[in-house]
């Protein structure tokens, strides 16, 4: 058996995310990845089962890696709204700071399938405190909606297309102006 090397890994899964910026997620196979990482068409095998597995275990790190602290944030809000705003600036930030991993995220959840269901379960519970703000808004009353999909798109979409824009036309995007899309994004869901 192989040797693991921590660098190969890092190599291959930097591999992954430039691959699905570049040419979508669909576009991945070993063979592609391997020698965009520079390194033998079997070594992925060394760190990887197949496909599904490279595709989840990368998934759950980056899950992990955007929802850390997400709690925290939230309860820095003293209001449902202020509670809110900071859920969804702790993603934008997300989005910023690691855009790749962004990219792969978004490309994830268009194509569920390629990865493996505990993945899939497991990646949706790290974000349960979001799930629990919106629940406590929709409580409360403070939303003039409340169907959870509605909420997610309307908190969500502006940002992730600003910065996908962006990042396309190979531009970046301020904190200012991702606070500023936030706002008005939380603003457009909360009753007057």
């Amino acid at each position: 058996m192989r040797k693991r090397d921590d660098q190969k890994r890092q190599l291959i899964e930097q591999a992954v995310l430039v691959i699905t910026k570049e040419e979508g997620i669909q576009g991945l196979s070993f063979g592609k990845i391997a020698k965009h990482a520079q390194v033998s068409s079997g070594t992925p095998y060394v760190y990887f089962k197949d496909k599904t597995d490279m595709l989840s275990k990368m998934f759950l790190r980056i899950k992990n890696l955007f929802d850390a602290n997400l709690t925290s944030d939230i309860d820095k809000g003293q209001t449902i709204a202020d509670q809110i705003y900071l859920a969804v600036m702790h993603f934008a930030r997300m989005y910023v700071n690691y855009p790749l991993e962004a990219v792969f995220l978004t490309a994830i959840r268009a194509n569920p399938e390629l990865i493996d269901e505990n993945a899939l379960r497991v990646g949706n519970e790290s974000a349960k405190p979001l799930e629990q703000l919106v629940d406590r808004a929709i409580e409360q009353h403070a939303l003039n909606i409340t169907n959870l999909d509605y909420v997610t798109v309307l908190l969500f979409g502006p940002f992730i297309m600003l910065v996908q824009e962006r990042l396309s036309a190979k531009q970046t995007v301020t904190l200012s102006e991702l606070e500023a899309v936030v706002r008005n994004s939380v603003n457009g869901i909360l009753k007057e």
